[in-house]
């Protein structure tokens, strides 16, 4: 069989992200890239059915898939100068070519920092703060969806406001490729993933895949059932266990997997796979099966795609009960923590009743381990046990809900924002995409991952105060505890304006430096100052930011 040849003078920025395609007579099944330094790398082929997004008058998406399918393999060069590649069938070469590295401004990879482990970095050195949301898919949840331009919007909008992270379901209708049929996949929906990965890319937007969210084959359970189906002889599966532990239903399972990760894995738009949502929930089985299937896919995963990060998720840790199932998650596998927590009237724990500040930090605190970054991954409000959004949501036009559950996980040692849920629902509805902004400049310069820095809860009866203590920056969110959801949205009380509040610094050794101040609402009253280690904070009514730099 004659060789495929392709363009050597082709040109791909480092960190981008190289696609090429061969013949599928030529069988191959992997691509091996020689870099500038003669390293090699391998990456996987896949089915690619080239295809298009098409709209319609009422701006709802279609796939039209056009030609052939092909074989295609993806790389991410990393270093400047010429790569060469041969596509390998078995012990065969089957085509060759190659393309060249140009030097661009990427960042790299998100990693954990090898300078403090509890925060991320990325590959070049830069400090990584992840500042966002789930947009797990687009509105509405089914194939009928608008698609991709509503990706390009909220990531536009995110971006414009200094956000940098998304997470995703792939395992919902519109992103996932199977259908009831395990390990049978219309390479065609692709084309979705395809288009709002490149849109991430084009805005900076890191993003967290979540692989599986589907709750049981219980028939029992009518409104959680997926139906899923042996591709042999149309079975399905009895339970969970036996689904988590039989090597046929795993084997049609990392067919699917192994598509998304040929595809996406090793880009560095993706900042990490996480395995399952709120696996001990949303699935029917024994704790233990679910325990030690996370550890052991984990690096499964890892090995097949090693320069992403790999996660998983426990729901909402409202109970005393899940304690045990997050110390459980503490694995060494996993390359960073995840803790999930609503404002929930209905939760077990009063603590998640009223004050977003207060079960952020305590979520933070509970779930975190010292030497890996934690994320506030999912959090928000709903009406009583996750019976739907909160009832408040529709009233909240300044975003109080939203600041009390986005801004404080940080300041608990948190290596983001928290992430709220409702993006459609609350955030995109209420038009909060701004209230980011104030969050991203506090950070901006501040080099996370250098600090040391220390948690502090300098709390009064009239304020919320959570601060980081670091080397060269104290970072300061101070809230009004009147401008609460429950005064303000419920009561309709809106707080009165806070006067002469100081935050005695002397203790913590912060005696001067140059202050800023920043309005997450901008009210825009005044400035704070500091003078012999007193924090004087203006007249404000709701809350601001204040950065000291030593």
């Amino acid at each position: 069989m004659k060789k495929q040849q392709a363009d050597p003078e082709a040109s791909i920025p480092k960190y981008g992200r190289w696609h090429g395609e061969f013949d599928p007579q030529t069988q191959a099944d992997r691509v091996i890239f020689a870099g500038p330094d003669g390293a090699e790398q391998t990456r996987p082929t896949f089915l690619h059915q080239p295809a298009a997004l098409t709209y319609d008058d009422h701006g709802y998406e279609s796939i039209a898939p056009h030609g052939v399918s092909v074989l295609a393999a993806r790389f991410s060069p990393t270093e400047p100068g010429q790569y060469r590649y041969r596509a390998m069938a078995a012990n065969e070469v089957v085509a060759e070519g190659g393309f060249r590295c140009e030097p661009s401004e990427h960042p790299g990879y998100v990693q954990r920092s090898s300078r403090d482990p509890r925060y991320f970095a990325f590959t070049n050195g830069d400090s990584y703060c992840a500042i966002g949301l789930n947009l797990c898919c687009p509105s509405g949840w089914g194939r009928r969806a608008l698609g991709a331009p509503e990706y390009r919007r909220w990531f536009r909008q995110l971006s414009e406001a200094g956000g940098n992270f998304a997470r995703l379901w792939v395992s919902l209708p519109y992103f996932n490729a199977q259908g009831q049929v395990a390990g049978e996949l219309d390479p065609a929906i692709f084309a979705r993933l395809d288009a709002v990965v490149e849109l991430a890319r084009r805005y900076r937007v890191c993003l967290k895949l979540c692989l599986e969210n589907f709750r049981a084959f219980d028939p029992a359970l009518a409104s959680q059932t997926t139906v899923l189906k042996h591709p042999d002889d149309g079975r399905s599966p009895a339970n969970m266990d036996e689904w988590f532990q039989s090597e046929v239903w795993q084997t049609l399972w990392w067919r699917r997997v192994d598509a998304y990760l040929a595809r996406y894995g090793d880009d560095p738009t993706v900042m990490a796979w996480e395995l399952w949502n709120e696996i001990n929930c949303c699935v029917t089985s024994d704790w233990s099966v679910q325990r030690e299937w996370t550890r052991r896919v984990l690096p499964m995963v890892k090995a097949k795609s090693p320069r992403n990060l790999v996660t998983n998720s426990i729901g909402s840790f409202d109970m005393e009960r899940y304690q045990a199932w997050y110390d459980d998650f503490k694995m060494d596998e996993m390359d960073f923590q995840q803790v999930h927590r609503y404002l929930d009237q209905g939760a077990p724990w009063a603590l998640c009743h009223h004050d977003g500040p207060a079960f952020s930090k305590d979520a933070v605190e509970r779930a975190r381990r010292p030497d890996r970054p934690v994320l506030f991954a999912e959090t928000g409000a709903v009406d009583d046990g996750h019976s739907g959004p909160f009832r408040y949501y529709q009233s909240d036009h300044r975003g109080i809900i939203f600041h009390d559950t986005t801004y404080p996980a940080f300041f608990a040692g948190a290596a983001g924002t928290g992430h709220i849920w409702h993006w459609d629902e609350y955030v995109d509805c209420k038009n909060l995409w701004g209230a980011y902004r104030p969050f991203a400049d506090l950070v901006a310069g501040v080099k996370l991952d250098q600090e040391q820095f220390r948690p502090l809860d300098l709390s009064s009866d009239a304020l919320w105060i959570f601060a980081l203590l670091g080397k060269k920056h104290l970072l300061l969110w101070a809230r009004n505890r009147a401008d609460s959801w429950y005064r303000v949205l419920r009561d309709d009380t809106e707080p009165e304006v806070l006067r002469s509040q100081r935050v005695d610094l002397t203790e913590l050794a912060v005696r001067a430096g140059e202050v800023t101040t920043i309005w997450p609402w901008g009210e825009d009253t005044g400035r704070a100052s500091l003078k012999a280690g007193v924090l004087t904070l203006p007249p404000f009514r709701h809350g601001l930011l204040v950065k000291v730099s030593r």
